[in-house]
């Protein structure tokens, strides 16, 4: 990708009553499409969606604009997973430079997995074709900009067109999404505010000289940083239009110490890192107050473990150091002409190893605090004073999972195309939507933990009286 990154948005102009969209609302050819099939996220997509589609029999193809890296693909399917010896999954041609193309491959589906990025640039086209078809659509995207400049543009026509769209079914932003609904639902009491710290760590160490990320993964980062002003343009928009209440950063944790395990004392160094988890979380609990008229009145706050305070004060400086050089026009073209070389060597076209990516783990733990109602025996009454009288809770939960950056992700995406078709009663009729507001009265969880996905626990649960403490 080359020249003025930020001017290449592809449009998706398309005049719907001049040209009338036959049959909408009929049955479709296909119960999934994956979009974008030969990426590289996308390959280990259609490799689980051969294994899951035959678990929950239903039909599916690929698409894209090259045909024969799709059938290649395919083939590849072919000879590692059984049941597929007719081999009789469709190939589509869609061009995401050609909306008609995009429109045409939308009507013949329930679904769309779109695993094409960058999503800032790539991502309206499928969004709009979508919706106008009345198509369900859920993405790997991790920039807040495309989401939320979707959910401005197309929630009421989604809404009315029964179209529900799902953006960040990935290691960003199921994790922390639906982490926080787990901890909501295992949190006895009122709870307050939540902490979240995310950690990146390899299962065994390896001396390799392989890439960690794709480079379509660094170049979305680029774009991230680069386009502060317009997510932030959008953001404000979209805030306003819902009535949506964002956290202020709290300065005194950007650089911080925390005991992330009650099973380990010892502490580690953290970095404030709100996008786009935290942005992805404040629209589920809007969505929960005003949607679903639950009382949510707390506050989620995100956080990444970096370790040693080396690691971290590294970390915040490559985070400065991004944002200033993304400013700049030339160097940003830089940036995202060459991947390889300014990353030294973390990102590449072929990305990580498959060793490298199964060797990958992420924990996130939740640290949620409120207050709790607790019937006091008259034994321990006579020994509370009325100074002592404040009954408070904190509760640990840990969201666990292996080959998170891509493995993660490609179950995570396919799982939540699936809960669509099969939990279309327990989620909303439509609308652009976080995967809590889509999911949260799905068994969308109780997938990712039954398909060794994720792994959702509660770690620990404290209660404190005063100046007492009990675990429970």
């Amino acid at each position: 990708m080359e020249g003025k990154i930020l001017d290449q948005e592809t449009t998706a102009d398309y005049n719907s009553a001049k040209e009338p969209i036959p049959n909408t609302k009929s049955k479709r050819k296909y119960d999934i499409i994956i979009f974008g099939a030969s990426g590289f996220t996308g390959q280990l997509v259609v490799m689980e969606m051969g294994h899951l589609s035959q678990t929950y029999n239903l039909t599916w193809a690929v698409a894209g604009r090259n045909t024969d890296k799709l059938q290649n693909v395919l083939d590849k399917m072919y000879k590692t997973l059984d049941g597929y010896e007719d081999k009789k999954v469709d190939i589509i041609y869609a061009d995401v430079k050609d909306i008609k193309t995009v429109m045409r491959m939308a009507q013949t589906t329930s679904v769309v997995i779109n695993c094409i990025g960058p999503f800032y640039i790539y991502g309206e086209v499928v969004v709009k074709s979508c919706v106008l078809t009345s198509t369900h659509y859920v993405d790997i995207s991790d920039e807040s900009l495309f989401m939320e400049k979707m959910a401005y543009m197309y929630n009421r026509q989604a809404e009315e067109n029964n179209s529900i769209i799902v953006s960040a079914l990935g290691i960003e932003s199921v994790p922390a999404d639906l982490g926080v609904e787990f901890l909501y639902n295992n949190f006895s009491g009122q709870l307050k505010n939540v902490d979240m710290y995310m950690n990146l760590y390899s299962s065994s160490f390896m001396l390799t000289y392989s890439a960690l990320i794709h480079e379509g993964t660094w170049i979305s980062g680029i774009l991230h940083f680069a386009t502060a002003k317009q997510r932030l343009y959008y953001r404000n928009l979209l805030d306003e239009l819902m009535g949506i209440t964002r956290v202020e950063p709290n300065i005194s944790k950007i650089l911080h110490r925390q005991q992330i395990s009650m099973r380990n004392d010892a502490k580690q160094w953290c970095l404030a890192f709100p996008e786009p988890d935290q942005a992805v979380v404040a629209r589920s609990i809007h969505h929960a107050k005003t949607k679903d008229n639950l009382p949510y009145n707390f506050e989620v706050r995100n956080y990444v473990v970096m370790g040693d305070l080396f690691s971290a004060i590294i970390g915040l400086f490559v985070f400065v150091l991004l944002s200033i050089m993304t400013a700049i026009e030339p160097i940003r073209i830089l940036l995202v002409r060459f991947p390889k070389l300014f990353s030294c060597g973390l990102a590449t076209k072929t990305g990580p190893t498959k060793k490298i990516m199964e060797n990958g783990r992420m924990s996130l733990t939740l640290i949620g605090r409120g207050t709790t109602s607790v019937n006091y025996s008259n034994a321990n009454l006579k020994k509370i004073s009325h100074k002592d009288n404040t009954t408070t809770r904190k509760t640990i939960v840990q969201v666990n999972a292996k080959n998170p950056a891509y493995g993660f992700t490609s179950k995570a995406v396919v799982l939540g195309a699936i809960t669509i078709i099969k939990d279309h009663i327990n989620i909303p009729k439509g609308g652009v939507l976080t995967p809590a507001a889509a999911f949260r009265n799905s068994q969308f969880v109780n997938r990712l933990i039954n398909h060794d996905a994720a792994a959702f626990e509660v770690e620990s649960d404290l209660i404190t009286y005063g100046q007492q403490s009990t675990s429970v």
